[in-house]
């Protein structure tokens, strides 16, 4: 995975507040904007693919998921804020028993079990794009949700990287003057150039 760190300062971390990220500035000056594109629900949605759980693109995942856990035909921001947390702490740290009556938890849960069963069966498990076999070389003391989370990492960025790369190639074929500048888990920066237009 990319890192957010640079000579002892990490990027992603500085304060969006106090006046700390306003050393970056676009290199065209009053003609350019840094802006930052990022995936929503990037991990959410990836799970999605893995566990061939069907889930419409245009669906809120967080506002499904909270209706799913707190088993409300309509929810706020709270709800949405909680859900995130719930859902973040089955993906990471396994999936609870409590929840594991939800049909997008318990596919992600016979995932689990799937692939570190093949894991211990064979020694590695295959990222889906790539092929590329993630093994004990890569990983100590493995377990399902370690497993599975080598699995999503590998999967964010063979998922991302390819379609970087098609907005790379366009910038480069029409002569673009924007710039993609970071690469991070779920989101690109770019110095844009307003000459090459907002869509």
């Amino acid at each position: 995975r990319p890192s957010n760190r640079y000579g002892g300062v990490n990027y992603a971390a500085l304060n969006q507040t106090d006046g700390s990220r306003s050393c970056f500035r676009s290199r065209y000056g009053k003609d350019g904007k840094i802006v930052v594109i990022d995936y929503t629900a990037f991990h959410p949605r990836i799970i999605c693919a893995l566990t061939k759980y069907p889930i419409a693109v245009d669906v809120d995942i967080y506002d499904y998921l909270a209706k799913l856990f707190f088993q409300k035909k309509t929810t706020d921001e709270t709800d949405i804020s909680n859900a995130k947390q719930l859902a973040f702490r089955q993906l990471y740290g396994g999936v609870e028993d409590k929840y594991a009556h939800i049909k997008y938890l318990s596919n992600l849960k016979t995932y689990m079990t799937e692939q570190a069963e093949f894991f211990d069966k064979h020694g590695y498990v295959e990222t889906p794009f790539f092929k590329r076999h993630i093994t004990s070389h890569h990983l100590t003391e493995p377990n399902p949700p370690k497993i599975f989370n080598y699995l999503l990492q590998a999967t964010e960025g063979e998922t991302a990287i390819p379609r970087i790369s098609m907005v790379l190639n366009h910038l480069e074929k029409f002569q673009c003057k924007t710039k993609a500048i970071l690469y991070t888990y779920d989101a690109v920066i770019y110095d844009f150039h307003k000459d090459d237009g907002a869509e």
